[in-house]
């Protein structure tokens, strides 16, 4: 007997039905591993071998980097540079490829922020400083570099020097650096190996353009902290002013803190927090810096 059309069993079974579900779930769970995926990285770094092998990083608040061995003949420092930021945005690839492709300097500030922090053969904004002898001695370029960590809210990497002059002595340095979204101090951890017989104040320090109106403070923490006009600088104040004919970009904050710190003084040009140290031990400090005009 035929039977009727309204009676017809449904088009689909109960192991059909399954696959639906199943097909579905999966979707869903794909979706949800896409979104992670697409996180947006809030911290950046890498090797930069396009700019004479500068080491370049950054975070919400600011970028830095540190020279490499292409830029040795130019007398270079281990010193830190830094770069202001406008923004949370990661800048450090679009400022290298508005100066090396574009051929717009990075000392103007189109926006997102400028180089105009000068480092020269010093510990620059938050390097590392050795005290030996009643003077400062600041290190050249890195001979070697290593990312040990790179997530996009946690960046780690190394540097190794070979030949850190101190007082007549070499020493080998291997500093070790983490930046960490939301956190406006990087970290450093320092290992010195060598012969040294005297005494040794290690630390981090901030270089001072003798130029321009500064400020610092010292406190029992074992920070210093310095403020000065962003285009102390001489050539980066020309440069933004024949650009858009500015004479002020706002005002610069770098803090160095080196926790138990003996000795917080300035000395030759420097700010320092420093304190004893013994060769092959780690020595941990901080250091961090932003700008007036950034935004979030």
């Amino acid at each position: 007997m035929k039977v009727p059309s309204k009676c017809l069993k449904p088009s689909f079974t109960l192991d059909s039905f399954m696959k639906k579900i199943l097909f579905i779930i999966i979707a869903l769970l794909s979706l949800i591993a896409c979104q992670k995926e697409t996180v947006q990285p809030k911290v950046f770094g890498r090797y930069v071998p396009e700019r004479k092998d500068d080491f370049a990083w950054e975070n919400e608040y600011a970028a830095f980097r540190m020279y490499g061995p292409a830029l040795r003949a130019e007398n270079p420092s281990n010193g830190v540079d830094l770069w202001l930021k406008a923004s949370p945005e990661l800048v450090v690839d679009s400022f290298y490829y508005r100066e090396h492709v574009l051929g717009l300097p990075y000392h103007i500030n189109y926006g997102k922020g400028l180089d105009c922090y000068k480092v020269g053969h010093t510990c620059g904004a938050g390097g590392l400083v050795v005290l030996a002898e009643d003077q400062t001695w600041i290190g050249g370029a890195y001979d070697r570099w290593e990312i040990l960590e790179q997530t996009p809210t946690r960046f780690v990497f190394r540097l190794e020097y070979d030949s850190l002059l101190v007082a007549g002595h070499i020493l080998q340095e291997s500093i070790t650096i983490t930046t960490e979204a939301g956190e406006p101090m990087n970290k450093a951890e320092v290992v010195l190996t060598g012969s040294y017989d005297g005494e040794l104040l290690v630390g981090g320090g901030i270089y001072m353009h003798d130029t321009i109106e500064h400020f610092e403070v010292y406190d029992a923490l074992g920070t210093v902290y310095y403020e000065e006009d962003a285009l102390s600088d001489r050539t980066a104040a020309q440069m933004n002013y024949d650009y858009n004919g500015s004479t002020t970009q706002g005002r610069i904050f770098v803090t160095v803190r080196t926790p138990e710190a003996t000795v917080l003084d300035m000395q030759d040009g420097n700010l320092i927090a420093v304190k004893p140290y013994t060769l092959g031990d780690t020595l941990t400090y901080y250091f961090g810096a932003t700008w007036s005009e950034w935004r979030e």
